[in-house]
């Protein structure tokens, strides 16, 4: 009824395997948050991070994916604590068909739900694409990430940071080659485009806005 079915995948090809590996890649975000740079004992709050990820809305389908893959949600720590609102099998069902019946029914009706939302979820994620396709145009002064490509013996690199910074646009080179500078005292380093990523925020360190006074002066 639940039309599960084993797949096989070739060794060494992620690809081959694209829904479980993005779920991986979500899972690995959520430890690195979680964790805040501390390795150790990492695998032991496997249990309470996957909880905490079926029972949170997927933004693609609008449900839990508790609720798609169970016909129901879960009841979590919060709701033992201070009660829970949520709606559970009625107690009058008194027979396994009844209950496969109950199941069935609502299930069918989650999936139709799912599918026009990921029917939609679709199109909005083409439009992101489509309007991020093109370069990022930097400029002298620019504040920016940089991807973080060093890697330390003993810790695991998907663990850590992805991005390092926020450092200096300190001279353009090209439309894609940039200098930065990546410390006070000024040590520079040449960097592409494709591992630089704009900085957002706004409270950067006090000498990153010293050295782009700097810049803007010259």
């Amino acid at each position: 009824m639940l039309e599960v079915r084993k797949t096989r995948t070739s060794s060494k090809n992620p690809k081959g395997n694209a829904v479980a590996e993005r779920f991986n890649k979500t899972l690995v975000r959520m430890i690195k948050a979680y964790l805040r740079g501390q390795q150790e004992n990492w695998d032991l709050n496997l249990g309470c991070l996957a909880s905490a990820y079926r029972s949170t809305v997927h933004a693609s389908t609008g449900m839990t994916p508790n609720l798609l893959m169970l016909g129901r949600e879960v009841r979590i720590p919060a709701e033992l604590a201070y009660g829970s609102t949520t709606k559970y099998i009625p107690q009058d069902i008194t027979s396994y068909g009844e209950y496969v019946d109950y199941l069935k029914e609502h299930m069918q009706i989650a999936h139709d739900v799912a599918r026009k939302h990921l029917g939609s979820e679709a199109r909005r994620h083409k439009e992101i694409y489509d309007s991020k396709i093109s370069v990022y145009k930097y400029e002298q002064g620019d504040l920016v990430w940089y991807l973080n490509e060093n890697r330390i013996k003993g810790v695991a690199p998907k663990l850590e940071k992805t991005y390092s910074g926020p450092y200096i646009i300190k001279r353009k080179m090209s439309e894609l080659n940039f200098v930065l500078q990546l410390t006070r005292d000024g040590t520079e380093k040449l960097i592409h485009h494709n591992k630089l990523k704009p900085y957002k925020g706004d409270n950067p360190p006090k000498w990153l806005l010293t050295v782009k006074r700097k810049l803007k002066n010259q």
